[in-house]
Parts: structure tokens; C-alpha cells; sequence
């Protein structure tokens, strides 16, 4: 059984026994990692404090072949995120993050990529003013990372470019695919060209951008609505922090 090390964050827990909990770990080197914290729940437990959602640490876990559920040895926190966890909403997105990671990521899959990506959000979201608009670039930024991302530049259909004389796109939510005016069939949903475009620019930009784009109201709810549809069809549920977040953007 060889003994594993690695940078990580804990983006979910849940109780095994009355002291010991199941911690999913988002790793450097290993992807996701599901493993045993034993007897963390105990108050003279060595992990006290150090496995709260969202920690990041340095991660020592046993690994047993051809098994789902590793064992915790160690994990020395690097970071809490205190500013994230100390702000409501902050803190109500951090954890919606890293639900979708969860939802998106297979265990065992190695994606350094996605923990970079992950890293880089906690970073800039401690200082970020349109929470909005952030969540929404962490989004594209994920969807792009998994292959997941629809075709901005192109209709899916007929694979013309897109330009700005199509003010009026549509989109397909079951295959992810937008489409212009000439393709249009039923059931589909139309969005403006700018949420289009606005997407697109936000896929290509660093989160320190943020702060010189704006959108608007029409923006916002196009964006969520192609986004959230998006997600719900890769993960195959409705992930149960965006339903709170959902009343967090409407307060």
C-alpha cells in the first residue's frame, strides 16, 4: 500500500461513524480523492481544525489498490480561505465551486489544470466585487478545461462563422450547441448576440480582468440560464448549492 503526497483542498465531507468522516480531496497530482479521516470528530483528534471544507493543505494519504476509498494519515493546512469563509456570499460560492468540481471531476482523474484553476479562484475571489460575473467566468473556465464548452465562434449547425449581423442566436441545452438564425428549429432558446460575445471574452479572460467588464441584466440571466442548463446536463443532477445560490442572486 503505498503512501501518497500531495497539494489538495477539501471540497466535500461527509460523516462515516460517529468519529470518523469520508473527505473529498481536489488534488495537485491525483485529481479527486475520496479518503477516510479517522476519528477526526474526536476532540483530542490531530485533524481538528485542519479538515473544515475548503482547506487547503498538504495532503499524506495510504492508497490501496483498486480501492475507491483511501485513508487520511496527515494533512498540514496551508490556508483556510478565513476571508472567503468569513463572508456569507463569498463563501455560499466557494462552496458552490467546489460542488461542481465534485460533480464535474471522475475520482482518479488527474488534472493539474483544474487545480490550478481552483487555486487561482480562491486567490482572486477574496478581492472581486461582481460575484456574479466571477461565478460565471469560473464556469466557462471549467466547462473549457472538460470539453464541455459550447462553440462560440461558429454556429454548430452549419459551422458559419458567427459576426455581429447575427443579433439573435439560439441555443440548444440539450447538446450544448449554438446556433444562428438560418438553423433555427423548435425548442430552441434565444439569446442575444452580446451574452454570446460576452461569454466568449469572459472564457479568454484572467479573473484580474474582471473588473473592467460590465453586463447587463439581459446578460446576467442569459449567461446563468445557458450555463446552469449546461451543467445540469454533463453532471445529470441539479447541484444543491446552486438552488441556494439561486436565492443569494435574487436577494
Amino acid at each position: 500500500m503505498p503512501i501518497q503526497e500531495t497539494e489538495a483542498v477539501l471540497i466535500r465531507s461527509y460523516p462515516l461513524s460517529e468519529s470518523s468522516v469520508i473527505g473529498v480531496f481536489y488534488t495537485r497530482d491525483f485529481g479527486k480523492v475520496r479518503a477516510v479521516a479517522r476519528g477526526v470528530r474526536s476532540p483530542k483528534s490531530k485533524f481538528r481544525g485542519q479538515l473544515d471544507l475548503l482547506n487547503r493543505g498538504h495532503l499524506i494519504y495510504t492508497e490501496k489498490a483498486n480501492r475507491d476509498l483511501q485513508t487520511v494519515r496527515d494533512f498540514d493546512l496551508i490556508d483556510n480561505f478565513e476571508q472567503i469563509k468569513t463572508d456569507f456570499d463569498r463563501f455560499s460560492y466557494a462552496c458552490y465551486f467546489a460542488e461542481l468540481i465534485d460533480a464535474i471531476e471522475s475520482d482518479g482523474a488527474e488534472s493539474p489544470e483544474i487545480f490550478s484553476l481552483l487555486m487561482r479562484t480562491f486567490c482572486y475571489f477574496e478581492m472581486v466585487g461582481d460575484l456574479q460575473l466571477f461565478a460565471r467566468t469560473f464556469e466557462l473556465h471549467l466547462l473549457e478545461i472538460t470539453g464541455y464548452s459550447p462553440q462560440f465562434s461558429r454556429c454548430s449547425n452549419c459551422g458559419n462563422i458567427l459576426t455581429s449581423q447575427d443579433t439573435v442566436l439560439y441555443y440548444q441545452d440539450q447538446t450544448s450547441e449554438i446556433v444562428c438564425a438560418t438553423c433555427v428549429t423548435p425548442h430552441l432558446v434565444r439569446i442575444s448576440r452580446g451574452s454570446c460575445e460576452l461569454m466568449k471574452r469572459l472564457q479568454q479572460s484572467d479573473f484580474g480582468q474582471l473588473a473592467r467588464i460590465r453586463a447587463s441584466r439581459q446578460n446576467y440571466r442569459e449567461m446563468k440560464f445557458v450555463l446552469s442548463a449546461l451543467i445540469n446536463f454533463h453532471t445529470q443532477r441539479r447541484l444543491k448549492s446552486l438552488k441556494f445560490l439561486d436565492l443569494v442572486e435574487t436577494s
